[in-house]
């Protein structure tokens, strides 16, 4: 064979087949390559040079492994893979410059010489020492031979592809990924339980993290004692073998600030695995803190340069500890908060159940005698002490009431609210419930409809909370209709029993049907005859629907009225059940007696003879009892009163007739008494009116609300009947005083200036007379008042007779 080259001789010279541009080739034709085992140049195979012709052009980083001792020979491309194995790899055999990765790839290139198949390997971990230190790779390679002519290998074909930076990204990202997932919501510790998953997912990537560690504030963990210094304290770490001891177990507060930590000498020992050459040292940040709340701590790989790379994926990892740990402080806060609260709210509950049953003996005794001395003096006293004894009979049946919705309210948000069923005639009940408000509703004008479904039967129901449910929807209803009807229907769907409470009144708005029925939330019904209530009604309506296994449904608009319905499970009484027959609908037949007297005694608009002293007031009070106890109390003073209901009928009255005083309550239907104030304040004419205002808001705070928007006195209920008189008495005196007072000053300044025009026109007589005789003002004064003396008329008459003929004579010339 002609191993020159087919006849050319030395022609495939070292520069001719390593020719053209770049510092490989210029190292390749200067290689001795008589000194490899390839020999000279000019000996070379043509299958060695058609290799090399086309290694060299290749973009991809190629590498030609030649012979048994696979002598490598690569183009420029491949350089920048060598590192600082370059040149000393050119000619050098692979398993001399590859020694740390031989026993990887060195049996792939033995099994393509000894006549195998190509390989092809992706993703090859590789630690190759070409930078000084053993470096973490990864490699996509393959291997494929190349024959010479007699069908042998003769060499290798080496196509890499270096894809470290795609497998260290991805893995990065997983552990952000992973990162993600800690739940910072759970156990007893939610930020040292985070912590600790954060390490457990940090010390799963071990080739980016080998050590990893969270120091936290201990005021943070769980705060520390006055004697006790803040540091650092370890909470946990990874990267450590089972049996090993993480050190130090704390950091000195004083070496960590907002921008950096300062080691301070600080060595950190992973304890039982290798050493840690470097560690980075990351401040975590949460909002609303000035200083670090803790730091992480994360090794460094010894295998992989700390580039941008490596530093970006830190301040990721970093960013993303400390908002968790962000979010593990804020759901602790929350947690406490929501414990505080439950906790409040359970004490109110208590609250509310022990005020309730500590209510219930001094309302025993105070109905139980109110109501014999009713009944004694219904034939006997006069109709002014009967209506007294009434009025007090009806308040201590409110307040009962009031006391029963407040332990309903209670029992049932201490899941209290259990049904006690037994055999009822549900027809019959919801039929004696309606019927209670029969004079309510004749006495208002209203139609009350009922359309009960006698084929309802006997039904297994706790009796109480279905007449509750009755009656407070019956109530509203007709409380809050003003003309019209209210209509009640029962019947039987599905296996359910339907109620549904029907009226043409005001209506509710769109944006106050969803509250409706939350506690304690009152819809304010523009025009309605009543401001009452404390908004427990319609809740403890949805309550009793829930304990009875079922719900209550709103349909309503403004102007057209409003539908509520109840559904509960119809359950079937016993066959030879039967209902007792000695009940009444409910213990106190009266508790809703307060609808009965919506309307007052004394007429909305009536007003009485002017009273002995001359002095009208006006009573603003939309309570029927106590607006007419208020009246009787004020005539009874020889005072005028006219007594009305809500602030648009006492602004008609102020302008027919303006009181002398007026006294309003500060809770009203509509527009309440705290505008009735602003208003009279700003018009001239009633700017100085006393006005008093009542309220069942206690507290100073309260009454300095009232005097600074204007009030001349606050009195809080309940009152003294004489305190109330002496102090209308008193703003009634200092009023009339006032405004005594003010006439006499304005009368005081007409006559100033009768004086101040009277003095003016002396003056000018003064000035006449000097002018005319030449004189000074004492000698002309003088001459006036020897005029006056002489003729016996005033001076004043003088002085214009003098200022009247010089205008005369003035005018005719």
């Amino acid at each position: 064979m002609d191993v020159t080259g087919s006849g050319f001789g030395n022609s495939w010279s070292a520069d001719r087949l390593f020719a053209g541009p770049g510092e490989t080739r210029e190292r390749l034709r200067r290689t001795d390559w008589a000194a490899t085992p390839l020999g000279p140049v000019e000996t070379w195979s043509v299958e060695l040079r058609a290799a090399v012709r086309t290694v060299l052009p290749s973009e991809v980083p190629m590498l030609l492994w030649w012979g048994p001792e696979l002598v490598q020979i690569f183009n420029d491309a491949y350089t920048r893979v060598l590192g600082a194995k370059y040149p000393a790899a050119i000619g050098e055999p692979g398993a001399q410059c590859w020694a740390e990765i031989w026993d990887e790839v060195g049996p792939l290139a033995e099994q393509v010489m000894s006549g195998g198949a190509a390989t092809y390997t992706e993703n090859q971990p590789l630690y190759l020492l070409r930078h000084g230190y053993l470096e973490e790779t990864y490699w996509t390679f393959s291997y494929s031979p190349v024959q010479d002519e007699d069908g042998n290998v003769a060499g290798i074909f080496v196509a890499t592809t270096d894809v470290t930076a795609t497998v260290l990204g991805e893995r990065r990202l997983e552990t952000l990924r992973q990162l993600g997932t800690v739940s910072t919501a759970g156990g007893d510790d939610p930020l040292v339980d985070a912590c600790r998953a954060v390490v457990r997912v940090l010390g799963d990537n071990g080739q980016d993290v080998p050590l990893a560690a969270i120091y936290l504030r201990r005021e943070v963990v769980g705060g520390a004692g006055d004697d006790e210094p803040e540091d650092l304290v370890l909470v946990g770490a990874a990267g450590v073998d089972d049996d090993g001891e993480f050190r130090p177990a704390r950091i000195p507060a004083t070496d960590v600030t907002r921008h950096r930590v300062r080691a301070s000498g600080v060595a950190f020992e992973p304890a039982g695995s290798k050493a840690v050459t470097e560690v980075r040292l990351c401040p975590l940040i949460v909002t609303g803190h000035a200083e670090p709340v803790g730091v992480l701590v994360l090794g460094i790989s010894p295998y992989r340069a700390f580039d941008d790379a490596y530093r970006g994926f830190v301040e990721l990892v970093t960013a993303k500890v400390s908002t968790l740990v962000t979010d593990a402080l804020a759901y602790e806060f929350e947690r406490d908060r929501a414990a505080a609260l439950a906790e409040l709210d359970a004490a109110k509950t208590r609250f509310f159940q022990n005020v309730s049953h500590e209510f219930r003996t001094p309302l025993t005794l105070l109905l139980g005698p109110l109501e014999t001395v009713r009944e004694q003096s219904e034939d006997e006293s006069p109709a002014d002490r009967r209506e007294a004894i009434a009025a007090a009979y009806r308040a201590a049946v409110r307040l009962q009431q009031l006391v029963d919705g407040l332990l309903d309210l209670s029992k049932a948000e201490a899941g209290q609210l259990l049904p006690h069923t037994e055999p009822t005639d549900i027809g019959q009940l919801t039929a004696d419930c309606v019927s209670m408000f029969d004079s309510a509703a004749a006495q208002a004008g209203l139609a009350l409809r009922t359309d009960l479904d006698e084929a309802s039967g006997l039904v297994e129901l706790d009796r109480e909370m279905w007449v509750k449910i009755v009656l407070n929807l019956v109530s509203n209803a007709v409380k809050y209709t003003r003309s019209g009807s209210v209509s009640v229907a029962l019947r039987q769907d599905a296996g359910q029993l339907v109620l549904s409470v029907t009226d043409t009144g005001v209506g509710i708005p769109a944006e106050e049907r969803e509250r409706v029925f939350d506690r304690f939330h009152r819809v304010e019904a523009g025009g309605s005859g009543s401001g009452g209530g404390v908004g427990i009604g319609l809740s403890l309506v949805s309550d009793l629907a829930a304990a009875l296994g079922g719900s209550v449904d709103l349909d309503s608009a403004p102007g057209r009225g409003s539908t509520f319905t109840v559904r509960v499970p119809r359950i079937p009484a016993p066959d030879g059940a039967t209902p007792r027959a000695d009940d009444r609908p409910i213990g106190a037949v009266t508790s809703f007696g307060d609808v009965e007297q919506r309307e007052p005694s004394v007429g909305v608009d009536g007003s009485n003879e002017r009273g002995a002293d001359g002095h009208r007031i006006l009573l603003v009070e939309d309570h029927p009892d106590l607006r007419a106890y208020l009246t009787r109390l004020l005539q009874e003073q020889g005072w005028d009163v006219d007594a009305v209901a809500d602030v648009e009928s006492a602004l008609k009255h102020v302008a027919a007739r303006t009181p002398n005083l007026v006294l309003s309550d500060v809770m009203l239907p509509g527009r309440d008494g705290i505008d009735f104030l602003r208003e009279l304040r700003s018009e001239q004419s009633t700017a100085r009116l006393p006005v008093i205002l009542l309220t069942a808001r206690a507290g100073t705070e309260s009454t300095v609300d009232g005097l600074n928007q204007g009030a001349d006195d606050y009195i809080v209920k309940p009152f003294q009947p004489s305190e109330l008189v002496a102090r209308v008495r008193v703003h009634l005196e200092m009023y009339w005083l006032r405004e005594t007072l003010i006439t006499d000053s304005e009368l005081e300044s007409t006559h100033l200036r009768t004086a101040l025009d009277t003095r003016t026109t002396l003056s000018q007589a003064v000035g006449l007379t000097m002018a005319a005789f030449q004189c000074d003002a004492d000698t002309a004064f003088d001459k006036l008042a020897s005029y006056s003396q002489n003729r016996n008329v005033k001076l004043r008459d003088i002085a214009a007779e003098v200022v009247a003929n010089f205008t005369a004579a003035t005018n005719r010339e």
